[in-house]
């Protein structure tokens, strides 16, 4: 199965590319991408589907159904299971002017799980797919500002939106973060505008963190999808420093004095301690050692995409020496040096081989796509089959 266009981050961001993207616009600037093609997002949804991601997100007993109406309404907005709202509500609530949200949707619609895992990929983040469906003349959230980036994918129908300038950059997704944010005095009328599209569909929005935003749909409908992402921060980085040097050093374990709160001579003994330890730790944390955690960690959590593998394993006998393959959307993978073995490791497996097949376990890993027959000479060409049909079966490699 060849993969949709709109499958991909590449789809995604075209005509920009992931090395312009990340240069000029990630954590720093707003892009807008028009596009002339209505129909650009087709494949991975439209206001047909609804119907059935309701029905399929309905199998969920989590709180995934926003029900959100307009600002100036008065009424609050109504958090609860698809099961336990019917259909008929839904479509009153719809067109008395509540805009319509599905929160986690690439859990319950393929095409987008596909899409969120080809972004993971490329972006090295956790992804949260929100979808919007809002009336005419109507509007979802107030003028507000969010501590996650995101992409606005402009499914069906219109929306204006209005983005201003942010007055406090790059905020953290923490409690404290948000509280910060939170009390931050301001106005609208006060704020920069600095753009001001109307997305229409088959259009994408990049929004950074930060950035003061809202939308309005106006003589028609908007269905819109918000992928939403919080990458690792050098906060994310240091954290995990810290917590790998405490697993080794005792007194980073140890708790704080009970009645610290109140008592001065305590908190005048923690300062002593804190610069103790403040000392140790810039010569004992490893940044070897966290990279390695968090990598083998990414690695690790990344699942198989819904690609229609079952069809690849029912073909895995015709994988030839002249077949071309590449690795699945979204995964990963390491290759270690196991003392007598090799080993390659993608999301909850691994696969084992004497050592010698080392060079080429490093080749599948750095080449995306490759020919079974171009593959390191150190093993056989019987070897080198053997070994792609095993990474085809156990989920790291597809037939192009």
């Amino acid at each position: 199965m060849v993969q949709d266009r709109t499958h991909s981050f590449a789809g995604l961001i075209a005509p920009v590319t992931k090395s312009e993207f990340i240069d000029k616009y990630w954590g720093k600037s707003t892009l807008v991408l028009h596009r002339t093609e209505p129909d650009y997002f087709g494949s991975l949804f439209s206001l047909a589907d609804l119907d059935a991601c309701l029905m399929t997100a309905a199998n969920r007993s989590s709180k995934i159904l926003q029900v959100i109406p307009p600002p100036s309404s008065g009424r609050s907005s109504i958090l609860t299971s698809v099961s336990a709202l019917s259909k008929d509500r839904l479509y009153d609530a719809y067109l008395s002017g509540d805009t319509i949200r599905l929160l986690g949707v690439e859990k319950v619609w393929p095409p987008f799980e596909l899409l969120a895992a080809d972004v993971r990929e490329a972006l090295d983040v956790e992804i949260g797919f929100n979808l919007f469906l809002t009336p005419p003349n109507s509007q979802g959230f107030p003028t507000h500002v969010d501590t996650l980036d995101s992409f606005i994918v402009q499914i069906a129908g219109a929306k204006q939106w209005y983005i201003w300038d942010p007055i406090y950059d790059r905020p953290l997704g923490s409690q404290r973060s948000n509280e910060l944010v939170a009390g931050m005095k301001w106005a609208e009328e006060e704020l920069t505008l600095r753009d001001k599209p109307v997305l229409k569909a088959g259009d994408v929005a990049y929004l950074p963190r930060g950035f003061f935003h809202k939308a309005v749909a106006g003589d028609e409908f908007s269905l819109h999808v918000t992928i939403s992402f919080h990458p690792l921060t050098w906060v994310d980085f240091f954290g995990r420093a810290v917590e790998l040097a405490a697993m080794e050093d005792l007194e980073l374990r140890q708790d704080l004095p009970p009645g610290f709160v109140q008592d001065r001579e305590k908190q005048e003994h923690m300062s002593l301690v804190f610069a103790h330890l403040l000392d140790r730790l810039s010569k004992t944390l490893s940044f070897e050692a966290t990279l390695g955690s968090l990598v083998d960690e990414q690695v690790s959590a990344r699942t198989f995409p819904p690609d229609g593998h079952f069809s690849v394993l029912a073909g895995l006998d015709e994988i030839g020496p002249n077949s071309t393959v590449n690795r699945r959307s979204g995964l990963a993978c390491l290759v270690e040096n196991a003392g007598s073995t090799a080993v390659i490791r993608f999301g909850p497996k691994r696969v084992e081989g004497p050592k010698g097949i080392l060079s080429t376990l490093e080749f599948i890993r750095d080449h995306r796509t490759f020919r079974v027959r171009d593959l390191p000479d150190s093993v056989s060409l019987n070897s080198k089959i053997t070994l792609v049909r095993r990474l085809i079966r156990d989920g790291l490699l597809r037939p192009v």
